[in-house]
């Protein structure tokens, strides 16, 4: 029996876009675990017109077809605030989704590896879809639980058809999950945050919606400072930051965040939101006014059993004061005082190399639980 030939494919047109986007249903059709991407939300990102992306990037899609039926998808890209900040040698790829067949993916790399040699660079890096703070990585541990928000998620194979084409492990990014057990108490564990913040001489504090607004600009500087010098870090601009803002902005629950002050100057964060990856699982790609109000019913009034720390930090100037198991500590205080229901909150991605924070979420309980992996290759 002979196969169909392989064609690869620019995406070119709104329904080959289209293409793009729903293709990952028929990866997953048997999968459980996947939580399906929201369709409108997911088509604007890729929009070089809408996406915050194209600020500072350059980016191609591709599909594979066989008989005219979709087969796999990649997307190639640049980005010039990674060149200001790294280097001027490496593109990048993403948006991988591939049917179990070696000819199919090799095919993919190479139409990825192509686009990025024709801009000059020397090397293929990913998945990343599309930068450092998107979905970020190729999910290899973990794949007997759903992704929480923003985290990604793909069959085992992806990487045997990844490392066959060639490429290597640059880097890992790790998900902790912290979850509720018998034995836990709210009390001592807030008595031992407390100390570490008198002993600073700092205080913690929730954050309202009013607050996280007011703080939002103070937050993501902090964070792009705090960053800076982490594995592959570059800054948030400020289209990236709202994006990211005006889709937590209506999720945040006083509850769940926290930021440590010395004086009036934030030092330390964590922005925890209720994991709307929950609901967004049963909406199956929609996203219309029925669905952003069951969002927001059962992220704000239903018992919440899930949530996500997604951006934490510690500014450098009070990076060995303990304020990071203060946030840590804080975090389980809150969901044990406040929410009943909470299974686990996922506290992630944090990177291999961040050794204070890989070891103090161990030290407090945390689970690795999922691995994310990134892989380069020369092209």
């Amino acid at each position: 029996m002979t196969h169909a030939p392989l064609v690869i494919e620019v995406v070119a047109s709104a329904a080959d876009l289209d293409a793009f986007i729903r293709f990952p249903w028929e990866i997953y059709r048997n999968d459980p675990m996947w939580v399906p991407p929201l369709i409108p939300m997911q088509r604007d990102f890729l929009d070089r017109n809408k996406g915050p992306f194209f600020e500072i990037g350059q980016a191609e899609y591709y599909l594979a077809r066989r008989d005219g039926v979709v087969v796999g998808r990649i997307s190639a890209h640049t980005n010039g605030l990674y060149e200001q900040h790294h280097d001027t040698e490496t593109g990048f790829f993403g948006f991988f989704e591939s049917e179990n067949n070696q000819e199919t993916a090799n095919a993919l790399f190479e139409a990825a590896a192509a686009w990025v040699r024709g801009k000059g660079k020397i090397r293929i890096h990913g998945p990343l879809s599309f930068g450092i703070y998107d979905e970020v990585g190729l999910l290899v541990d973990g794949y007997d639980s759903p992704p929480s928000m923003m985290q990604t998620h793909n069959p085992p194979y992806y990487e045997t058809l990844i490392t066959n084409w060639g490429f290597a492990k640059t880097y890992d990014w790790y998900a902790y999950r912290i979850s509720r057990k018998p034995g836990m108490d709210a009390v001592k564990l807030a008595k031992l945050r407390d100390s570490i913040l008198t002993r600073q001489k700092c205080a913690i504090k929730p954050i309202p919606r009013k607050e996280f607004a007011k703080r939002g600009p103070q937050i993501k500087e902090l964070f792009n400072d705090i960053w800076s010098k982490n594995w592959g870090h570059v800054p948030l601009t400020d289209r990236q930051y709202e994006d990211l803002f005006v889709t937590l902005q209506p999720l945040v629950r006083p509850d769940l965040e926290s930021m440590i002050l010395d004086g009036d100057e934030v030092v330390a964060f964590a922005v925890v939101s209720p994991d709307m990856n929950r609901s967004v699982k049963k909406f199956n790609g929609k996203f219309g006014l029925w669905q952003k109000l069951q969002l927001l019913w059962d992220c704000r009034v239903k018992p919440l059993t899930h949530c996500r720390a997604i951006i934490m930090g510690v500014a450098r100037s009070h990076q060995w004061k303990r304020l990071h198991h203060a946030i840590i500590i804080n975090i389980i205080v809150n969901f044990l005082n406040n929410h009943p229901n909470m299974e686990y909150c996922d506290c992630s991605l944090i990177p291999e190399s961040l050794e204070q924070w890989n070891k103090t979420l161990t030290d407090f309980g945390g689970e690795r639980y999922k691995v994310f992996r990134l892989y380069d290759r020369a092209v």
